[in-house]
């Protein structure tokens, strides 16, 4: 696991097949020692689901690794910002070429997200599984 991202974690909730993993989120002040006087100390509690058919093995409490690659940061990344981007981006122009109104050609550009949304919905199983974690039990020298 050379090339992985991976957040200290603790399992919430355990349920056939399914982990709820709660991290903690800081900002770099977070572990502060004076963060309680300070104002711009901010840490909070972020919750992950995780499918893991070895679900049953973990309990309440337990500590965990969740382990993703980085590449998974950067499809999501694409497929929620940079694709329909593109999308809008392209139909603009196209439906500008055809139409002589800019606020039918802009409406129609955005309108044509309705699809794209509907395209990514129907694919959200495939998707589930390319991007998602892994959770690993908590060790110390875990590297």
């Amino acid at each position: 696991m050379e090339n992985t991202v991976r957040y200290h974690g603790v399992v919430k909730e355990v349920t056939h097949g399914h982990l709820r993993v709660g991290i903690m989120k800081s900002s770099a002040c977070g572990g502060c020692s004076i963060k309680g006087h300070c104002n711009s100390a901010e840490a909070k509690e972020r919750f992950v689901d995780v499918d893991d058919p070895e679900a049953q093995s973990y309990h309440v409490g337990q500590e965990v690794w969740i382990v993703g690659s980085p590449s998974m940061g950067w499809k999501a990344l694409g497929y929620g910002i940079a694709l329909p981007f593109l999308v809008v981006f392209i139909s603009l122009f196209v439906f500008s070429a055809f139409m002589e109104s800019d606020l039918w050609a802009a409406l129609c550009a955005l309108g044509m997200l309705i699809p794209y949304y509907i395209l990514l919905y129907s694919q959200r199983e495939k998707m589930k599984k390319e991007l998602s974690f892994a959770v690993v039990p908590f060790a110390e020298n875990y590297n």
